[in-house]
């Protein structure tokens, strides 16, 4: 997908990963949720490319089975 706006990714990114990480996720999950969360923003200008927790874990689940396949 495309990069739209980039304005907030990190913000998105670090609020998604300590979401997860103070419910005591390992890591490497918690890091996922973030880059999954960032990913749909920036695919959008502002704030409308939140999505739902739903679609924020699925995308996540994606991007864990590949980090633990490149290790």
């Amino acid at each position: 997908r495309a990069i739209v706006d980039l304005t907030g990714a990190g913000d998105t990114f670090i609020g998604a990963f300590l979401a997860e990480y103070i419910k005591g996720k390992e890591p490497l999950w918690c890091a996922c949720v973030g880059a999954a969360a960032a990913s749909f923003l920036i695919e959008r200008v502002g704030p409308r490319g939140f999505r739902g927790r739903r679609d924020v874990y699925r995308r996540a689940v994606d991007v864990y089975e590949k980090a633990l396949i490149l290790g």
